[in-house]
């Protein structure tokens, strides 16, 4: 891809800057024809400038709303560009018609649909320029096109359960840790002072309060430091190093109730991938082929690599998962059955409604699960801190001359 700043005239003088990306063997200027306008210079630009474009704002909802409706139109029997002209018209999200703008612009110069779709991937996702392109192959574009909605649908809403889910335990962490902070740093020093001028032997468990309120308040700037510094390094490991984002997303999945939400999210994704892919008409290794990148934790996107190459090689689908093992046998059953029966896109959807739901459970009651673990937390740090604070006390009053 290469990005071009173009100059135009349009057909009301007006002069008109324009930066868009093509591959080689697009025409610039059957582009420019398009929005009838006189190109006055075209100038290639460094690879580096695409980073400083601005990103586009454009909700999910947008972009299932123009599928839900492109597939409508196609439906009807109007053409592909009429109809982009026509949605693009009619977007209220001027990013959006500026999208589609280009994508008509592009089917128009000849470009395929799905090849004017790949242009702007990060919109419309790699799975949707995947079923429309095979819509086009296999003359089903209407229903590729509703099963690209449905799908982006379904991920959305599984992504909002999942991030519902863990906003609650994230919020009780940082909550737990800031009030442990506040107690030991500004309340704990003053108690302290006072118990240190009774001239008392201080219990064990006052003394260990103390210790971790000196560290805190000598250290406490060093730990934030050190933290965010830890943070920022852990973003730039999980771009920059394939190891570390592998043991991280595998450390991820093990662990108590995010773990779960981790799997089953990927659980279901896998399931309702593949079963697009082969409902669409596409062999199952082409379909593993093509979900691969789809897969942002590796440690699932390694275990489908693999699975692909057990199946190249001549095993099932469901022995080749069995071999991963990290896939539950609900999830083999459901795939050998339906290699046996010859309807395995029928069981890939009862697998994926099934951790659909089990997400949705989660997101639902994952308060109820957490509060005893956060009751408890709390109620072990208040008896350590009352103990703490009555231990000088009592000390002090059995002291006391009768």
């Amino acid at each position: 891809m290469q990005l071009y700043s173009i100059t135009a005239i349009d057909d009301h003088g007006k002069k008109i800057k324009k930066l868009i990306e093509m591959d080689d063997n697009e025409d610039v200027t059957s582009y420019m024809d398009s929005l009838g306008a006189n190109i006055i210079s075209v100038k290639k630009l460094p690879s580096f400038y695409r980073h400083l474009k601005p990103k586009k704002k454009i909700k999910t909802q947008d972009v299932i709303e123009v599928l839900d409706n492109l597939h409508l139109i196609v439906k009807a029997g109007l053409p592909i560009n009429t109809a982009l002209n026509d949605l693009a018209a009619d977007a209220d999200n001027p990013e959006m018609r500026n999208v589609l703008d280009d994508v008509a612009r592009r089917v128009h110069t000849g470009l395929s649909f799905s090849k004017a779709l790949s242009k702007h991937e990060k919109i419309f996702g790699e799975i949707t320029i995947n079923l429309v392109r095979i819509g086009e192959e296999t003359g089903q574009l209407d229903s590729t096109i509703k099963d690209a909605a449905e799908h982006i649908k379904k991920i959305s809403d599984l992504i909002s359960k999942t991030k519902s889910a863990l906003i609650y335990p994230s919020f009780a962490l940082v909550a737990m840790m800031g009030t442990m902070i506040f107690w030991l740093v500004v309340v704990m020093p003053k108690m302290i002072d006072a118990f240190k001028s009774f001239q008392i032997e201080l219990p064990p468990t006052t003394r260990f309060i103390m210790a971790m309120s000196d560290f805190l308040q000598s250290y406490l700037l060093h730990i934030v430091v050190l933290s965010v510094a830890a943070f920022f390094l852990h973003g730039f490991l999980r771009r920059t190093n394939e190891k570390y984002r592998y043991v991280t997303d595998k450390l991820l999945t093990k662990m108590p109730i995010f773990g779960n939400v981790v799997r089953y999210f990927n659980f279901a994704f896998i399931a309702e991938y593949i079963r697009l892919m082969i409902a669409a008409g596409l062999p199952l290794y082409m379909a593993l082929s093509i979900m691969e990148d789809s897969l942002k934790n590796l440690v699932y996107k390694k275990s489908i690599i693999d699975t692909r190459d057990l199946i190249s090689v001549g095993k099932s689908f469901s022995a080749a998962l069995g071999e991963q093992k990290m896939y539950p046998n609900i999830i083999l059953r459901m795939v050998n059955i339906g290699e046996q029966t010859g309807n395995l896109d029928s069981q890939l959807e009862n697998v994926a409604q099934y951790y659909y739901q089990k997400v949705d459970y989660i997101a639902t009651n994952i308060s109820k699960m957490m509060e005893p673990l956060i009751i408890g937390f709390i109620g072990i740090f208040m008896l350590i801190i009352m103990i703490g604070l009555m231990g000088p006390i009592f000390s002090l009053i059995t002291n006391m001359p009768t």
